[in-house]
Formats: C-alpha cells, sequence, structure tokens
C-alpha cells in the first residue's frame, strides 16, 4: 500500500515535470504563434495594414515609449502594453528594413524622458509619485513627425487603425487635396443653445489627417485647380458659377463626394435664437443630381422602425426615435469597398434617394433601410421634439429606401451643349470623357459628433472615441474617389462593437406592443386630473370651498380612479422589461449554475468511473 502510494506520487511529479518541459518548449517554438477566434480577426494584421507596411519606399523610425517599472503595479496598463508590443513587432517583421523599432523605458530625470518630451508624449502621473509614459513617435527621412500621446485603454479597438495611421502619414510626401463646399458651419461658430461657441467637427480633423483641406465658400465661381476630390454638404445657396464649376468638375473626372437632406438638424438649431443669417433646413442639389438621375423628396424624411436608436425622452425614460436610425449588417453593402465591413451607420432625419426610370447612369445604392420603414413629411421634426410622436400613426410600407448612392457611367452636363451665357468656357464638356466617380449620401447631420464619437479631453490632449462608422464611410469614400483604399478595411474594423442585438430587439418589440396603451392611460390620468381640480375649484364661499356631498363623493371616485391608472402605469413599464429580463435570468442561470453544474457532474462521473475500475 505504501509502494503503492510512492509510485503514485513519483507518477504525479513526473507528470508535473513533463508538464513544464512542455510549456517551455512551446514557449520556445511557438513564441510567435497566436490563434485570433474573435469575429472580425481584430488581434491579426488586416492586410489594409500589410499594404501600407510593404510598399514603404523610405524607412520609418518608431519609438516607443514605455515606463515598465512604473506600469508594473497598473496590470491593465502593462496587459495592453503587451499587445501594443506584439503588434508593433508584427508591423516590424513585414515592413523589414523599411521599419525600425525602438523600445525606450524612460526613468525619471534620463535623458530618454527628455526625448520623450521632446516628441511631445503625455507623462501621466501616479499616485506613488511617478510618471507613466505609454506613447509612441515616428519619424521618417526628413524628421517628420508622428506621435500617438499616450495609448487609451478605451481605444484598444483602434489600435491597428492608429499605427497603421501613424506610419502610412509618414509615409507620404504630399497629402491629396479634398476641397470642401459646406452650407453649414462645421468649424463650430456660436451654439445658440449653450450661447458658447461651438467645437469644430471632429471629422474635420479626421479629415485633415490624410487631406489637404481646402474650404471652398459657396458664393465661389470657381474651383480651385489643385483640388483633386470634392466633398459637398449641404448644398443650399450655392452661386450658379459654382453649380457649373461642380458640373464640369466631376464630368471632368473628379471624385466627388454630396451629402444632402431633407431636414438638416444643424441649419435648424443654427435658425433658432439670435441667428443673423438662418440656413435652409433642405438641401437637395437638383439641378445637377435630376441631370444624371437620382431625386430627393426634400419634403419627406425615412423613418425606421426596426433601426430605431434609444434616446432619452422627455419623461426622462429611453425611447426609440424613429428619425434617429442605426444602419448595419445588411442595410450596409458588403460589395463596395466604401461601406464593406462597416458596423454601423447612424442617420439623423435622413432623405430616400429615387433613381429616375430614364437614367443612364449605373445608381447603385450602397445604404438603404430595412422593409420596417416609411417615409413621413420633414416638417413632423422638430429639435427638441418628444420621440414618441412619431410612433402615432406610424405605419411600415414595406419598401427600403436608398440612404447612399453610387454614380457610375458617362454622364451628360446638367448645362447640355454650351454653358450658361454668364460663364463662358470655351473647354465646356456636354458629356463626360470617362466615367464619372460620385458618392450621394442623403443625410448631412451623421458627419456630426453626436451621432458617431464621443471626445473627451485627456491631460489637454483630444481624444475621440468612435462608437458608429459614420467617420469611417466619409474618409472611405474619398479616399475610394481618390483611388486609395488601403486603409479602408482597417477602418472598418477600428470602430467594430458587438452589440446586444437580441436585446434591442425585445426593447423595440416591447416598446411598440406597450406605448399605445402607455399613452392611453398617461391621456387618461390627464383627464381626471383636469376633473379634480375642476370639481375642487367649484362651490366656493369666501375664501373656503364648500362642496357638496356629491362632489366630494366625485372627487374620491376620481382619486381612486387616478390610483387605479399609476397602478396600471407602473405595470406597462414593468411588461416593458419583463422579456428583457427574463432573457438575464436565463443567461445569468446558464452561466452561473448550468455550466458549473454540468462540469461538477462530469468531475463526478469520471471519479464514479475511476473508482469502478478499481473495485475487485
Amino acid at each position: 500500500m505504501n509502494q503503492t502510494k510512492l509510485f503514485s506520487r513519483w507518477g504525479l511529479a513526473l507528470v508535473a515535470v513533463i508538464a513544464l518541459a512542455v510549456i517551455a518548449l512551446a514557449n520556445t517554438l511557438l513564441s510567435g504563434a497566436r490563434v485570433d477566434l474573435t469575429k472580425n480577426n481584430l488581434y491579426t494584421l488586416s492586410d489594409g495594414a500589410k499594404n501600407i507596411l510593404r510598399d514603404l519606399d523610405e524607412p520609418i523610425n518608431l519609438y516607443f515609449f514605455y515606463s515598465r517599472e512604473a506600469a508594473s503595479d497598473v496590470p491593465t496598463i502593462s496587459t495592453y502594453a503587451a499587445r501594443v508590443r506584439e503588434m508593433l513587432r508584427a508591423m516590424e517583421d513585414i515592413g523589414g528594413d523599411q521599419v525600425r523599432l525602438t523600445e525606450i523605458d524612460p526613468e525619471p530625470f534620463s535623458e530618454s524622458e527628455d526625448r520623450a518630451a521632446e516628441f511631445g508624449l503625455q507623462g501621466v502621473p501616479l499616485d506613488a509619485g511617478e510618471t507613466l509614459y505609454f506613447g509612441l513617435a515616428g519619424t521618417n527621412s526628413v524628421d517628420e513627425v508622428q506621435t500617438i500621446p499616450f495609448f487609451q485603454l478605451n481605444q484598444e479597438s483602434l489600435l491597428e487603425y492608429d499605427l497603421a495611421k501613424l506610419i502610412y502619414q509618414l509615409s507620404q510626401q504630399f497629402k491629396p487635396t479634398l476641397g470642401l463646399i459646406s452650407g453649414l458651419d462645421m468649424g463650430g461658430g456660436f451654439d445658440p443653445q449653450t450661447m458658447q461657441p461651438g467645437r469644430e467637427w471632429m471629422i474635420l480633423d479626421q479629415l485633415r489627417q490624410f487631406f489637404d483641406l481646402r474650404d471652398i465658400e459657396p458664393d465661389a465661381e470657381s474651383i480651385p485647380e489643385d483640388v483633386e476630390s470634392l466633398m459637398i454638404v449641404h448644398p443650399a445657396g450655392l452661386s450658379e458659377a459654382l453649380l457649373y464649376a461642380i458640373d464640369q468638375f466631376v464630368l471632368d473626372g473628379g471624385g466627388t463626394l454630396v451629402f444632402v437632406d431633407p431636414f438638416a438638424e444643424t441649419a435648424a438649431q443654427g435658425s433658432m435664437g439670435m441667428a443673423d443669417d438662418p440656413k435652409p433646413t433642405s438641401s437637395d442639389l437638383a439641378s445637377l443630381l435630376g441631370a444624371w438621375g437620382v431625386t430627393m423628396d426634400a419634403q419627406q424624411i425615412v423613418v425606421d422602425g426596426a433601426n430605431a436608436l434609444a434616446v432619452q425622452s422627455r419623461g426622462g425614460a429611453p425611447s426609440y426615435h424613429l428619425g434617429l436610425i442605426g444602419l448595419g449588417g445588411d442595410m450596409l453593402s458588403q460589395d463596395d469597398v466604401i461601406t464593406q465591413g462597416l458596423d454601423a451607420v447612424n442617420f439623423g432625419y435622413a432623405g430616400a434617394l429615387t433613381t429616375a426610370p430614364d437614367a443612364s447612369l449605373e445608381i447603385t445604392p450602397i445604404i438603404q433601410s430595412s422593409a420596417q420603414s416609411a417615409l413621413i413629411p420633414a416638417f413632423r421634426i422638430q429639435p427638441g421634439m418628444d420621440p414618441n410622436n412619431l410612433r402615432r400613426g406610424f405605419s411600415p410600407t414595406g419598401d427600403r429606401y436608398a440612404l447612399a448612392v453610387r454614380l457610375r457611367g458617362n454622364a451628360p452636363s446638367a448645362y447640355g451643349e454650351t454653358p450658361p451665357e454668364a460663364m463662358e468656357n470655351p473647354d465646356h464638356l456636354s458629356e463626360s470623357a470617362e466615367p464619372i466617380n460620385l458618392v450621394v449620401v442623403a443625410d448631412t447631420d451623421l458627419l456630426r459628433d453626436n451621432l458617431w464619437v464621443q471626445v473627451q479631453s485627456f491631460f489637454g490632449q483630444t481624444m475621440a472615441t468612435p462608437f458608429a462608422s459614420n467617420g469611417d464611410l466619409a474618409i472611405n469614400a474619398v479616399d475610394n474617389l481618390l483611388g486609395s483604399s488601403d486603409l479602408i478595411g482597417i477602418r472598418a474594423r477600428a470602430s467594430f462593437s458587438r452589440p446586444f442585438e437580441v436585446v434591442e430587439q425585445l426593447k423595440r418589440q416591447a416598446e411598440g406592443r406597450y406605448l399605445d396603451t402607455e399613452q392611453e392611460l398617461q391621456a387618461a390620468l390627464r383627464e381626471t386630473e383636469r376633473k379634480i381640480t375642476e370639481l375642487q375649484s367649484q362651490g366656493t364661499e369666501g375664501d373656503a370651498f364648500i362642496l357638496t356631498p356629491e362632489q366630494q363623493d366625485a372627487i374620491e371616485q376620481f382619486r381612486e380612479e387616478k390610483l387605479r391608472i399609476r397602478r396600471q402605469l407602473r405595470d406597462v413599464q414593468h411588461e416593458l422589461n419583463k422579456d428583457i429580463e427574463r432573457l438575464g435570468t436565463t443567461l445569468k442561470f446558464i452561466n452561473i449554475g448550468l455550466v458549473p453544474l454540468l462540469l461538477a457532474l462530469g468531475a463526478l462521473v469520471i471519479g464514479w468511473r475511476r473508482a469502478h475500475r478499481r473495485a475487485p
């Protein structure tokens, strides 16, 4: 018996030694091997990043500043730093001699700390009095510098994109010139709601990272010759000369991205209060787009019951806004490089783009609503409105509406064979020599920060965390119109998120089921309170209220009715969340109870089988 135990102990020791040897051997032989089981392969370099690294024609120096000792007491930082280091090394391997990675530990009061400060990296003070550096600086052959001041934990999904973008920017000698024509004040201006200067839209900052952004005023008469691509936002009130210049630019092969809108909330808000020059709330560029086969009814907006976004209503409870819709999945074309792989694009009061029956161009929808959609008059939309108002009378048509389209093909000039008399042009193009490249989106509000990005200040640095792919859509489109696509796939993965789709669907179904009942009860409650007030105001004598017994009985009945209605309202609110709570209970049972129970049963079965084998 003792000998059996001895052998058993030696056997366990031998197993432990073998296990340690296998682990050590695996760490040595498989140190670079990884298996990425995430849905979008978020931990594997994308093809776009690999293309950027392989196409480098000059050396890029990367300096990874990381305070190892200071971060040793911050597990979240040290864990994230390991991932940053792994990705940088993977990029160095693919870039070969053109990517040179150096890791630097900037110890306090050292030359390396001075160097980090020279690069503009952000040192974060810790509770222990130490300073933590966790950033990246890159240089090229002409000593141009690009930096990531501090790697943010909440932007881990952006890591590959940020690194590839830094390398891409250093590798570009000249940025393409993008002309911007905007009928909206995207630079911030004055906010009449807060009575403070507004912040510049983040989309402009994003565009400047890749393009030389050139503003073109709406009353301009021409487009600068060095402009390679155009982005037109809310083209209301453009001069006739500029409209003609846009027509000729498009026909001459200039890639153009157009954002029109039946209800631009930015313009509507700007028209409130003290606005001296109120902007039109709708734009359609009909004089040009109509000639190319695309129209948009500037009096109608698209509402979508299946993709409504949750917002805070006036009562404080969240509700779904049919005019604010988030489109993803099969609503975004996976056959077009602009929308392929995007997670979700949020729209605010978008219009429907229609293709003319006699259109000669190839017009392809790249973003569409669901079949649970309808068109409603734009005048029903008011800033700050109660979103529940849009649900009254809502009836889906079963049609899917195009919110963004791509136009390709030989296009005629909107001005025919000859230019307008006031704009003599001996080189007038009556038809494009090559197929035009034009993308039209029926919304401008999707470019506003509140629909796609959260902007915060971090030690003086502006940090942008996207929660939707709106910015990716705009930059992808301009990239593609200029013929560039390497960063498109990386951006698509950067804003990747995994929403609780089942929960969202349950919320929409519950709200649709109980909203009418809740509204009826609220109306009945208001009517009951009105009747109580009327009765209490009757029968006064002097300064005192004198009510008849019948009036007192009626008031008591109405009070009881009021209590009954309030109980019903609470029951309705409870029903709104009952299905979600049931789903949560089921998931908790599976995670907390069922899985451990199955493991315990498995262990008991194994133990029973072993005991059964040892039994004589």
